[in-house]
């Protein structure tokens, strides 16, 4: 089954309580040039957290494959209780 996330495209929408997702690409200026697309790349941040357990520290990981970093995102959500995963979309 999938997920439905929520998404934006203000890249200074952080939230406070959420995972989130950065998908990036440069498919569209690419595209202008009439070169090929390439994978997207996604980078996965949280803001300093103490949902369960020990207190987690802000982090960013990536750049890394999108299917990565959603899974990853879920994983971290349920393992450190974040209210949710948010997308942050390069473009819509």
């Amino acid at each position: 089954m999938a997920n439905v996330y929520s998404w934006t495209e203000d890249e200074d929408e952080i939230s406070p309580d959420a995972i989130t997702v950065g998908i990036r690409s440069d498919t569209r200026m690419l595209t202008i040039a009439g070169l090929e697309f390439v994978q997207k790349e996604a980078v996965l941040y949280w803001p300093d957290w103490a949902g369960r357990g020990e207190p987690l520290k802000a982090a960013i990981l990536g750049p890394m494959p999108v299917a990565e970093a959603l899974q990853r995102a879920d994983q971290l959500c349920a393992q450190h209780a974040f209210k949710c995963v948010v997308l942050w979309l390069q473009h819509r």
